[in-house]
């Protein structure tokens, strides 16, 4: 795998976010050693996935990557443990990590007590066609904006809706179904989603490629 350009800015102007997002290309390795802004790194699979596609290594080594720099900026312990496919995060901090096809980020926060963070490449016309009823209602549909593509609006959708379900996965019993949580309202920058009676706000930003969007315990 090779680890592309690193920024540590996030698009969202948060004070109470650290951030880290990397480029990356899918290789077949076992491992990570990288000399990054913010120093070297070196980073190993854990034992159940040396046997993963190379897609699957490659993203947990970058995603894996932004999380122990985004923690090294805390002056924090860069290792992240598993719980499930859930990482745990240190005592006093909240964070998550995404990936796309190319693009890894993480988010921690020493200020929030839950933070989802999502990722998503935008969705081909036909295929936001095909899944779009799984996703959301005919009156979520509604509130897509007239001159939002729909294969967009499916997009962010989706990836609110995942990055609010990372967000609660701690105190969640259950993984809810995509249509459990409703867009309440969609504006530049925001939506709406309500879920078991409670609302919540998703920040996105969207680009001609792909979205970012975070949910933080803001309304939660």
């Amino acid at each position: 795998m090779i680890l592309g350009a690193i920024s540590t800015e996030s698009p969202f102007a948060d004070p109470h976010l650290i951030w880290c997002e990397a480029g990356f290309a899918v290789a077949d390795v076992q491992g990570l050693a990288a000399d990054t802004p913010l120093g070297p790194l070196v980073l190993t699979l854990p034992d159940d996935l040396h046997a993963a596609v190379p897609k699957r290594r490659s993203e947990f080594l970058a995603g894996r990557a932004c999380a122990a720099l985004a923690l090294r900026q805390a002056g924090l312990g860069e290792h992240v443990p598993r719980q499930g496919r859930a990482p745990v995060w240190p005592a006093g901090v909240s964070g998550s990590i995404t990936h796309s096809r190319d693009r890894a980020i993480s988010a921690i926060s020493m200020h929030y007590s839950a933070v989802g963070l999502d990722c998503e490449a935008l969705v081909a016309s036909d295929r936001a066609t095909q899944l779009a009823a799984a996703i959301f209602s005919e009156a979520e549909a509604r509130l897509r904006p007239e001159a939002l593509p729909f294969a967009t609006f499916f997009t962010l959708v989706f990836s609110g809706k995942e990055a609010l379900y990372k967000a609660l996965s701690a105190r969640l019993n259950r993984v809810p179904d995509f249509r459990e949580a409703r867009l309440t309202a969609l504006e530049p920058g925001k939506m709406g989603l309500m879920l078991d009676g409670q609302s919540h706000i998703a920040r996105f930003r969207l680009t001609a490629r792909d979205c970012v969007t975070l949910v933080t315990d803001q309304g939660l």
